[in-house]
């Protein structure tokens, strides 16, 4: 019979000293997810016969991180991000891609866990994945880029030859909207959501929440800020400005009325955007593509948020509040309720700022001023809202016409 294995502890945890081989070996506890049962089995890998311990601590490193290897059949999806972490950086990708792939990816964590193995991963688990993400009430651009992300992932890893199969060389892709298919907000249509909000009320902890809500709504439409950056907002990113030029013209104002700076040239406020909040993993990030900015706020928004922040101030509140402390699940809801009881398309919060960036473009607003306020790249921009520009085939015959 052989003998019995004796081990004693170290002051390492999980490493032990063999008093038989007077080797030291290491233990790794993990858990495994299986997508198909949605459930963790539990177990626990073995090393042996380590010769020093400082070996052992950097072998129990190696397991505790992932171990990425390219020839390991058994990678997880947080392996396989790993690598493409590795590629992106040998190939000099922008800090913003890397960022985005990282935001991308922790969301995509809420869904299936970054311990599952991607042979585990095969059509119907996709679908369910897809699914899931519909059920969070996510907007169609966000979906198309966690999907996008997702497909990434998969091909990388049949392309190193990770996984024998890749299920989605036939599995049905992820459906969206394109953005030539969203619904514009008329300002007929906004201004009967505005009153909607206005002359109902919504009252919960002792609180009508209406006037909060008319106040988000009025700020998607007149900036285009997606939804985690509106959520984000506190009252300090409100800042009032004002500007002068030599002219004799008549003062122009821009700002809430207000007879003590009519002599202002030009005045108002602003919103500072410098953070994003997402809601499914409740945390405070920088916005998308790092793009930190300032966007003028229209007179109607303004007037309304220096009468929230007045209150505010009143309750002993302060100004690095938070303003709107909801998920982004409960703002669209909100907004489909309205739609619904004021018998106009069920909007969502995202076509608030779809909405925006189409009035800029109809307005003729300069293509690098609209990048300047809306965070988005002129290359993403002509991209998504091609089918807008295509009146400007006429200014080049135009153009040439009179060469």
């Amino acid at each position: 019979m052989a003998d019995t294995v004796k081990r004693s502890k170290t002051k390492y945890k999980s490493i032990y000293f063999n008093e038989n081989t007077k080797k030291y070996d290491v233990k790794y506890n993990y858990k495994e997810y299986d997508p198909k049962t949605e459930k963790n089995r539990y177990r626990a890998k073995w090393v042996y016969n380590i010769n020093t311990l400082t070996e052992a601590r950097q072998e129990l490193t190696r397991l505790q991180t992932g171990g990425v290897v390219e020839d390991s059949k058994d990678i997880t999806l947080k392996g396989v991000y790993e690598l493409w972490l590795i590629k992106a950086k040998s190939q000099d990708f922008s800090p913003v891609t890397i960022n985005n792939t990282s935001r991308n990816m922790s969301m995509i964590y809420q869904f299936l866990s970054a311990d599952t193995k991607l042979k585990n991963i095969d059509e119907t688990v996709y679908q369910k994945f897809c699914a899931d993400m519909r059920e969070h009430n996510y907007s169609d651009e966000t979906l198309r880029l966690l999907n996008s992300t997702f497909r990434k992932m998969i091909n990388l890893a049949y392309k190193k030859k990770l996984i024998k199969e890749n299920f989605l060389f036939y599995a049905d892709n992820l459906k969206t909207k394109r953005k030539e298919d969203y619904t514009v907000i008329s300002k007929e249509e906004f201004d009967k959501i505005d009153n909607y909000f206005k002359d109902n009320e919504y009252w919960r902890l002792g609180e009508n929440k209406y006037p909060k809500f008319r106040l988000m709504f009025n700020i998607l439409y007149y900036t285009g800020l997606r939804i985690g950056e509106c959520l984000a907002l506190t009252y300090n990113d409100f800042e009032e400005f004002s500007y002068y030029r030599k002219t004799d013209e008549k003062p122009i104002r821009i700002a809430p009325s207000s007879e003590s700076v009519k002599e202002k040239y030009l005045q108002g406020m602003r919103i500072n955007i410098n953070k994003a909040y997402v809601s499914a993993i409740k945390l405070t990030k920088d916005p998308k593509n790092l793009k930190k900015r300032n966007i003028p706020l229209a007179p109607a928004p303004g007037r309304l948020f220096m009468r929230i922040k007045e209150e505010h101030l009143l309750k002993d509140g302060l100004l690095d509040d938070k303003i709107f402390n909801w998920q982004y699940g409960l703002c669209d809801k909100t907004i489909k309720k309205a739609c619904k009881d004021l018998e106009l398309p069920l909007f969502s919060c995202h076509m608030f700022r779809h909405t925006f960036i189409s009035n800029l473009i109809k307005s003729n607003v300069p293509l690098s001023v609209i990048e300047k306020v809306s965070g988005d790249t002129q290359e993403i921009i002509l991209k998504r809202y091609s089918h807008m520009f295509e009146s400007d085939e006429i200014i080049v015959l135009e153009a040439m016409r009179n060469l």
